[in-house]
């Protein structure tokens, strides 16, 4: 009976850390790069891709701040930002702008590339 409780529980705990195990890699998938060109305009930092899109980066401002001007790869998670966008005296309204919560940054060129390349 014992042995039958101690390999159960054995058991137990290996499932558990099996579990932990893919959670923790599921999170690691989670993450997306985007790269293109790093800028800066009142302390909110921005990155245009090739396709001149422009996305919104949040977080890491100290990973970020000796990068902009430059090409650049971002890891991180793309998100939304919602802010309230009522008039004064007018009726409710919402504006949601897609953003991108920055969890690394690795430099790809000290200059970025023309718009036309």
């Amino acid at each position: 009976m014992r042995q039958t409780k101690t390999s159960m529980l054995a058991l137990l705990l290996l499932v558990c850390a099996g579990g932990l195990h893919a959670n923790g890699a599921s999170k690691a998938s989670s993450l997306e790069t985007i790269s293109g060109c790093l800028q800066s305009s009142e302390g909110q930092y921005s990155l245009i891709d090739d396709s001149q899109t422009i996305h919104h980066l949040v977080g890491g401002a100290a990973k970020l701040k000796s990068y902009v001007g430059h090409q650049v790869e971002i890891t991180g998670k793309p998100g939304v930002r919602t802010s309230d966008a009522t008039p004064p005296g007018g009726a409710s309204a919402a504006v949601t702008q897609p953003i991108f919560e920055v969890k690394g940054v690795k430099d790809i060129a000290a200059t970025c590339k023309s718009a036309g390349n």
